[in-house]
């Protein structure tokens, strides 16, 4: 019995060390999974958004496009039968007599040798394709970039929702600091009151800031695919780089990556290959056919046939509509030639505004900081003086005020900043460019 108890013993502590062990990791579990990262939140919509979906389809589709022009070459086999047969009725007597049924029974083989329209239309699939491949990384890019903003909006919000709850902090105590002076007679009622203004302002603000942090969760959540129920954490990713490159760089990276820009060369290029489809009308098709049959004959018995032909169809008039064709495809080309250079101007004005917008944030949240520290010190100043009865509640409230909105400017306009840097990057077709590269099914 005694040498049974100190592993006995044993046993139990070990077993006590594995339940506490697991249940430490049972309650990080929770913790780990709800924390979802900016990196986690570019897979999660890679692996789920709708839009990514319709996109492929679209890419899916388009494969078929250089697919349809060989059909324009490949062969055609008609089979044919048929049954003919005649009934003769005398008009003078009730009596009728039937001829002789045919059955006949044949198949046609045709087999297009030459047709000028092939060349253009597989050159107009093959552009088509990859007018489809960059429309499809062009979603794929635009996804990833609304998933940073999202969650960008959302640490924003949760960085003012603690402006707030500090704001409310602040203006709870000088409502309990004018109760005080009021009970002692160092101030009027007035300040109690215009203090408890203060304070019901900030709560409410701070309502409506937690309102509007469970809707852009919920904006996030949506774009992720997650259900409407499920907590989660986010965590603040690393600051971009600041560093803001040259205007020009960032414009001639965008006129040479942008997919949309490229998609427009691309519909170019079908829309040249549709005219010259359109023209090819105009040249003499050759055709190869075989046909084979086996026909029934009076005497009851059947005869085979077989004749092969070669023929050249020469297009010489089919009511204009080849014409019009002609003329519709040189009027698309100059349509949609049109368009990207309308599409270059936008393009322009895009990256010229976000650039602009880096620059101004960034010298912004300097003036900002500046701003907040000086808030900050005339709050505690303005406050200490109010104690001691030199300063009015007014003053306090409105230093407190001022503090409040550099605070809540500066939060902004931080997070603000790092979506900007990102739709640098964005504007010039290179954001997320890895992820991008690495989407399946291209």
């Amino acid at each position: 019995m005694k040498t049974i108890l100190p592993f006995l013993s044993f046993g139990i502590i070990a077993w006590a060390l594995f339940e506490g062990q697991a249940k430490a990791t049972d309650n990080s579990k929770p913790n780990d999974r709800g924390t979802i990262t900016l990196e986690k939140a570019y897979d999660l919509a890679l692996s789920s958004d709708q839009s990514i979906s319709i996109a492929y389809v679209g890419l899916t589709r388009a494969k078929l496009a250089p697919l349809a022009a060989w059909t324009k070459l490949a062969p055609q086999i008609n089979a044919v039968t048929s049954t003919n047969g005649q009934s003769i009725r005398k008009s003078n007597s009730n009596t009728s007599s039937s001829a002789p049924h045919f059955n006949d029974a044949g198949i046609t083989v045709q087999q297009p040798v030459f047709d000028a329209t092939f060349f253009p239309a597989r050159r107009a699939g093959k552009a088509t394709l990859e007018a489809a491949r960059l429309d499809y990384r062009a979603t794929i890019r635009g996804i990833l970039y609304g998933v940073a903003t999202a969650y960008y909006d959302v640490l924003s919000q949760q960085k003012l929702l603690e402006v707030d709850k500090e704001t409310l902090r602040l203006s709870t105590e000088q409502y309990d600091l004018a109760q005080k002076q009021a009970a002692v007679g160092v101030v009027t009622r007035s300040d109690v009151l215009r203090a408890q203004v203060v304070v019901e302002q900030a709560r409410r603000v701070m309502v409506q800031d937690g309102n509007a942090l469970s809707s852009k969760r919920n904006v996030l959540a949506n774009i992720l695919n997650l259900p409407t129920d499920t907590e989660f954490e986010l965590k603040s990713p690393p600051d971009y780089p600041t560093e803001l490159p040259s205007f020009a760089s960032v414009l001639g990276k965008a006129l040479v990556k942008r997919e949309d820009l490229r998609s427009k060369d691309q519909a170019i290029q079908h829309d040249i290959e549709a005219h010259r489809q359109a023209k090819a009308e105009y040249v003499p098709k050759v055709v190869a056919s075989v046909n084979a049959g086996r026909n029934n004959e009076f005497a009851g018995g059947y005869a085979n046939n077989w004749q092969a032909n070669l023929a050249v169809n020469i297009p010489i008039f089919n009511g204009g509509q080849r014409e019009l064709d002609v003329k519709a495809a040189s009027l698309q080309i100059e349509q949609t030639k049109l368009e990207k250079a309308q599409l270059e101007k936008s393009i322009e004005q895009a990256v010229k505004d976000a650039w602009l917008n880096v620059k101004s944030l960034t010298e912004t949240l300097k003036a900002l900081q500046t701003q907040v520290s000086a808030a900050e010190q005339s709050y505690k100043d303005i406050q200490n003086q109010y104690t001691v009865g030199t300063s009015t509640s007014v003053d306090v409230l409105s230093a407190l005020n001022d503090l409040n909105n550099a605070r809540k400017d500066l939060t902004q306009e931080t997070y603000s900043l790092q979506v900007a840097l990102r739709n640098i990057e964005q504007v010039s077709g290179c954001f997320q460019e890895q992820r991008v590269n690495n989407a399946p099914h291209q």
